[in-house]
């Protein structure tokens, strides 16, 4: 992960507030108060990706979403994706990742979409009202972020005035944007989290066209 930014924090104390780890228990360290994104890196088999690519080129797919209990995941994909070589790896795949989101946050049901994008789906920073969101990207460019010592909050929606991200002030100058590893599993900490108002992580969907489309996986709260 390009987690390390161009220029030093204007603050010795500022604390790092993401981690990033090679094991999947990295993602519980979503829950300290200091910490707004979790990221587990890893590499998926083989199979899962080349179905991936297929369903992102397949010409009648563009996007799947349900709420529904973590354990009917497996039957909802089976109705909603076409066969091919790799689905039922795919598919075990993502009910794995229900599974883990639902345990993480003891959560009776999960929101879930699944998406073929062919241009960015929120191409401004922002933040989400939302307690946590996990995403991950199969295919394509993966998510982009800000470190919160680098982001003027007030310029972000309309305190923007209409400005382009990288111009609106909304970025310390000399500052880097920070991109997550590919396909891997972040959880993305909101505003909607307990005393985490004004503390969400700042992000944006990378660019995507129909030349380079994005498959991506994203999991919410329910109730």
């Amino acid at each position: 992960m390009n987690a390390q930014s161009a220029i030093v924090p204007d603050s010795a104390t500022e604390l790092q507030h993401w981690v990033v780890g090679d094991e999947p228990t990295v993602l519980s360290e979503i829950y300290r108060p200091d910490v707004n994104l979790s990221s587990w890196r890893r590499q998926p088999a083989p199979e899962i990706l080349e179905y991936a690519e297929y369903l992102v080129n397949h010409e009648t797919f563009s996007s799947k979403s349900a709420v529904l209990e973590p354990e009917a995941v497996t039957g909802w994909l089976q109705q909603a994706l076409p066969q091919h070589p790799g689905r039922d790896a795919f598919i075990d795949d993502i009910a794995l990742l229900t599974d883990m989101f639902g345990y993480l946050f003891e959560l009776p049901r999960v929101a879930v979409r699944l998406h073929s994008l062919k241009q960015a789906m929120c191409p401004r920073f922002h933040v989400d009202k939302v307690p946590c969101r996990l995403v991950t990207t199969y295919v394509g460019n993966p998510t982009e972020w800000l470190e919160n010592h680098y982001v003027d909050r007030c310029r972000l929606g309309a305190g923007s005035a209409g400005k382009p991200d990288e111009s609106s002030g909304l970025i310390a100058e000399g500052a880097a944007v920070s991109v997550v590893d590919p396909q891997s599993v972040v959880l993305l900490k909101g505003e909607g989290w307990w005393e985490n108002e004004g503390r969400g992580l700042v992000h944006r969907s990378p660019a995507a066209s129909a030349d380079s489309p994005r498959l991506f996986l994203s999991f919410d709260f329910a109730d």
